[in-house]
């Protein structure tokens, strides 16, 4: 007979890429930020040149690990749904896809500020308005912004519903994942027509963030429900 694999090394991978792919945002954020926030961006971005090089390093790993989540997971969830297994990598490389494109806009920044150092003779406001040109992008496609999060709300409805109708994972764990994505999807919405004080968005944004932690550490400590996958093996 056999052997039936229990994609153990696959659970555990997508546990740690989904950590890095949320504590490096924060990590590099940390960063970048201080030297990339208005005013004087040009100014306060060549003094801190070589931090912001380092948050957007450390940033880029996120790039990285976003899509190798799915791809980690897509064996697994191919069982359940290849429909649905391949739409959630797809969706998390246009997200990979978005975020780059962030990451692009900061470089592109930091060598507007390089350039008005090496040249003081530019118009140094005209450079400004185009550096906060480039950073104020971030409010619709960054990270917070409604493109972004509607893109990564997708994707998460889509691991979250498979996860919950497998049983790989405990369903407490997905139906959290199913409600906190549809809660900031719903957010995600409104911000294009009101804006919504960042206080209650990060109320609301917060469990999603805490649920995808959660899923990580059960993914590394415990994997998938072996009596739902053998399930899924032999539908």
């Amino acid at each position: 007979m056999p052997v039936q694999p229990t994609f153990r090394t696959h659970a555990i991978f997508a546990g740690i890429f989904f950590i890095i792919a949320t504590a490096f945002l924060f990590v590099g954020e940390a960063f970048y930020k201080p030297g990339l926030t208005p005013p004087d961006v040009m100014a306060k971005a060549v003094a801190a040149k070589a931090q912001i090089r380092l948050g957007i390093l450390i940033e880029f790993s996120c790039v990285l690990a976003i899509p190798l989540i799915a791809i980690t997971l897509y064996p697994v969830l191919r069982l359940v749904s290849p429909m649905l297994a391949v739409g959630y990598v797809g969706f998390r490389v246009f997200e990979a896809a978005l975020f780059a494109n962030m990451e692009i806009d900061r470089m592109f920044v930091l060598a507007l500020s390089e350039t008005l150092a090496a040249h003081p003779s530019v118009s140094p406001e005209t450079l400004e308005v185009l550096a906060q040109s480039l950073i104020g992008g971030a409010a619709w496609s960054g990270t917070s912004g409604p493109i972004y999060n509607l893109v990564f709300v997708i994707g998460m409805l889509m691991l979250n519903w498979m996860l919950w109708d497998s049983r790989l994972v405990p369903r407490w764990i997905a139906g959290w994942g199913l409600i906190s994505a549809m809660v900031l999807g719903s957010i995600a919405v409104t911000v294009f027509f009101t804006s919504i004080p960042d206080t209650l968005a990060i109320a609301l944004i917060a469990p999603l963030a805490i649920q995808e932690m959660v899923l990580a550490l059960w993914f590394i400590f415990k994997g998938f429900d072996q009596t739902a996958l053998a399930r899924a093996l032999n539908a």
